[in-house]
């Protein structure tokens, strides 16, 4: 892999990523935020955790390692994009080391990483050198012969860091599973290969997040309740059964207004939708990811197996943890796909 010269601010961010990963935090680098197909501007760093059994915390992360840095204008800009983006903190990283910036942003409910911390951060010594930066990761990537019939591996990727922004529920999770299923049908056809492993990590990953969102609101539920919405949600997806039931039935009335009745059984069609709704195998992941001990492990297990996709060494799945393979089995069962073709 040919080594990629970082400038000053992609370094930075690359430095804070790794602060805030040992704090235990996913984090995820340079994500393009778009409206309806437009890229916007992009968030250097996108920081998740959970702060609690109902509540998580999302953060948009600024950083700016220029000589005049404008701080204080940047406070209002990075303020302003996690209220558009209805994020739950902010944070700024400058190069200025001015008291009255940090005074600014606190007054305005912003964080500041000043200068003086910055200077700290580079200087340690405590971070490891196992880890790809994003552009070694793309570079990765973009070395890939496989075309997965929607363009290359390298835009999927771009494409799923921005639904951490756009479509952290149901919607987003079930295109996540559709290019988990893609990912894990090349490695069972033969198409072994390292980009294939490690963008089939970073995607399970960025689902077990979407996952750990999806199911805040319903944690204090008993076990079965939850099962039984993870399954609708994967089902159904973010709007739920009774939307789908509208939809069917506004079909099946437009068909009634414009085709002679007794040419079709509308009551035969919905009944088709609805089973093959159903024969979607939701009950595999709800009732693995439904359950108590499981809940607390969502962000652990995304914050390890990401750690695999970004290590400079190369893992295949069987050199992981237990638990970590379990995730990927499952995922294999759900698609009915050989789990010893994708377990190497």
């Amino acid at each position: 892999m040919a080594k990629t010269e970082l400038k000053k601010g992609e370094h930075a961010e690359e430095r804070l990523r790794l602060y805030f990963l040992n704090l235990g935090y996913f984090v995820v680098r340079s994500i393009n935020a778009e409206f309806q197909g437009y890229d916007v501007t992009d968030i250097d760093l996108f920081l998740y955790s959970r702060t609690s059994p109902i509540s998580r915390e999302r953060t948009n992360v600024d950083v700016k390692m220029k000589q005049r840095p404008q701080a204080l204008e940047r406070i209002f800009w990075t303020k302003g994009l996690k209220e558009v983006l209805g994020l739950e903190k902010c944070i700024v990283a400058t190069t200025d080391k001015r008291s009255h910036v940090g005074e600014f942003g606190a007054i305005n409910d912003v964080l500041v990483l000043d200068g003086n911390f910055m200077n700290k951060l580079d200087s340690t010594e405590r971070y490891t050198d196992d880890r790809l930066n994003e552009e070694g990761f793309l570079h990765i990537l973009s070395e890939s012969v496989v075309s997965n019939g929607d363009g290359e591996w390298k835009k999927d990727y771009e494409r799923s860091k921005s639904n951490l922004i756009n479509k952290l529920n149901y919607d987003g999770l079930n295109e996540l599973l559709n290019k988990i299923r893609v990912y894990m049908e090349q490695l069972c056809s033969g198409h072994v290969s390292e980009p294939c492993y490690r963008i089939l990590y970073s995607s399970i990953s960025f689902f077990l997040v979407t996952l750990d969102y999806s199911i805040k609101d319903i944690s204090y539920k008993d076990q079965k309740d939850r099962v039984n919405l993870i399954s609708e949600g994967i089902r159904f997806g973010e709007k739920g059964r009774q939307k789908s039931e509208e939809v069917v039935a506004m079909s099946t009335a437009l068909m009634t207004s414009f085709m002679n009745r007794d040419e079709f059984d509308t009551e035969a069609i919905k009944n088709e939708v609805y089973s093959q709704f159903m024969d979607i195998s939701a009950d595999y992941i709800s009732s693995y990811f439904g359950s108590a001990r499981m809940l607390q492990q969502l962000l652990p297990i995304a914050v390890a197996i990401e750690s695999f996709a970004f290590n400079k060494r190369f893992f295949y799945p069987s050199s992981m943890p237990l638990e970590l393979q379990s995730v990927i089995g499952l995922l294999c069962d759900f698609y009915s796909l050989d789990r010893k073709s994708v377990l190497l």
